[in-house]
């Protein structure tokens, strides 16, 4: 059990265990994580979001 909400993927519901009561999927984190200006992971993080959104905009 964590001590920060989650939130249920399927249902959409807040909880704070690990697993969905309703759904038994596994939860997801609802915080971001911190803002940092000396980021470690951005050459990582933003060529995956430009595929993301390419593929939003163009089907």
């Amino acid at each position: 059990m964590t001590h920060h909400l989650q939130k249920c993927p399927h249902c959409h519901k807040y909880t704070l265990s690990n697993q969905c009561p309703l759904c038994k999927i596994s939860t997801e984190n609802v915080f971001p994580p911190k803002f940092s200006l000396q980021d470690k992971y951005q050459r990582y993080r933003l060529p995956y979001f430009r595929e993301k959104m390419q593929k939003k905009i163009i089907p």
